[in-house]
């Protein structure tokens, strides 16, 4: 098992769920940070010039403020404690991390873990969320109802869910035909080559028809109805 805190202040970090098999999500220490800026688009920038984004999560779109996080969840001055997930900062030069709020001798939150409850935001898939991927998966379900339908917009993160009423097989991909409780299609799309990751990983694309299933992505441009599906954890099945 590993240790989800190592640092210098003693502070029982409250993670969102005990169960041992999720015990080992998370970086092997949390660091401590103060908040210099929110951007408009919800990264944290911190004192010493690092930035942050919460990892695994897509934000919803077409909320009515400037920034996700509002002054009465983060603002500068606040102390974080965070935990970065891989080694590499992204294009935007923001390291991915689970992060906590902290304040004074009240409970650390957690800030992926509120704005799943709020519905503000979805989990998205990462390759460096591991563990932490069955965490988030736990921590959306738990808020499902809050929600919203995501927008049907081409380019947009979306989630769907809905019955599979046929796979098809196309020269180079296979097309997941799903109608969802609305009767909206949509179809998700897997590339030929990506097959084999899927099979790795207990998925057989081709024995879809008929299961109830939920597929998260971004919904292709020139065609809103097609998701393209690159990784196993983009699709659930829903018992």
């Amino acid at each position: 098992m590993r240790c989800f805190l190592r640092v210098g202040f003693s502070a029982a970090i409250w993670f969102a769920v005990a169960a041992s098999a999720l015990a080992d999500c998370g970086p092997s220490q949390l660091e401590r940070g103060t908040i210099s800026t929110i951007t408009h688009g919800g990264d944290i920038v911190l004192m010493d010039a690092r930035r942050l984004r919460l990892a695994g999560l897509h934000y919803q779109t077409g909320l009515d403020h400037q920034s996700y996080f509002s002054p009465s969840v983060l603002k500068s001055g606040d102390q974080l404690a965070f935990g970065v997930l891989g080694e590499n900062k992204d294009r935007w030069s923001r390291y991915a991390a689970m992060v906590f709020k902290l304040d004074g001798e009240k409970p650390p939150e957690w800030l992926q873990r509120r704005l799943l409850s709020e519905g503000r935001a979805l989990i998205r898939p990462e390759l460096d969320l591991g563990a932490c991927w069955a965490l988030l998966k736990q921590t959306e379900f738990e808020f499902s109802k809050n929600l919203p339908k995501s927008a049907a917009e081409g380019g947009r993160f979306t989630r769907v869910e809905g019955r599979v009423l046929r796979v098809g097989e196309g020269r180079s991909a296979h097309f997941i035909n799903l109608v969802d409780p609305l009767g909206e299609r949509i179809t998700g799309l897997v590339q030929k080559r990506y097959l084999r990751r899927f099979k790795e990983a207990g998925v057989d694309v081709s024995q879809l028809r008929g299961q109830s299933i939920r597929l998260r992505g971004v919904r292709n441009v020139r065609n809103i109805s097609v998701i393209p599906l690159t990784m196993v954890e983009q699709i659930e099945m829903i018992r």
